[in-house]
């Protein structure tokens, strides 16, 4: 997620997608963290002459062992679901791309099976407003990725879209609204 809006956010995240894309392909074997650091270290520079940032989560899939390992520079919310457990969010242990000189986001993992949930969102949703200004919060994101946690990953995202429309009761919005959406099934 960057730091302000319109075509200049746009073309950032285009160089961020590009970079990231990049250092995985090259690496043997991919870690979210060495990701992470490439793209700081190629962008920081622009960045700080830009006066912007970025938060990113980057994970991957590890099939063998059934585990996600991932890095997170700021992002939030990140919501991890383990089928029949409760919602939580992954924090960010890093701060975002752009921000510091090097990265400091370390790669770490979580088991991740049949039915288990990851939520990637932007804070439009977490920061989305009703009609009296308020937020619809972590816990309320957390709450609803649990009530929806049978439906398939497709459904949940447009769920959750649903429920943040409802939730702002015609309200412009003051963010964008970007979620990704990724469930466990049986090989």
């Amino acid at each position: 997620d960057v730091s302000g809006k319109g075509i200049s956010a746009a073309l950032i995240m285009g160089m961020i997608h590009a970079i990231t894309n990049s250092a995985a392909r090259f690496m043997p074997v991919p870690d979210p963290a060495a990701i992470l650091s490439r793209a700081n270290e190629y962008l920081y520079d622009d960045f700080t002459t830009l006066d912007t940032f970025a938060t990113a989560f980057v994970c991957s899939y590890n099939p063998a062992e059934a585990r996600m390992d991932y890095a997170n520079a700021g992002h939030a919310p990140v919501i991890f679901r383990p089928a029949g457990g409760a919602s939580e969010l992954l924090e960010g242990d890093g701060v975002p791309v752009g921000v510091l000189p090097m990265s400091l986001s370390q790669t770490q993992s979580v088991a991740f099976g049949p039915g288990d949930i990851l939520v990637v969102a932007t804070d439009g949703f977490s920061e989305a407003a009703n009609l009296t200004g308020e937020m619809l919060g972590y816990e309320r994101l957390l709450e609803l990725v649990d009530t929806l946690a049978a439906e398939s990953a497709e459904q949940i995202g447009l769920k959750l879209f649903e429920a943040v429309q409802a939730f702002g009761a015609g309200h412009e919005q003051d963010d964008d609204q970007t979620v990704i959406v990724i469930k466990g099934v049986r090989r």
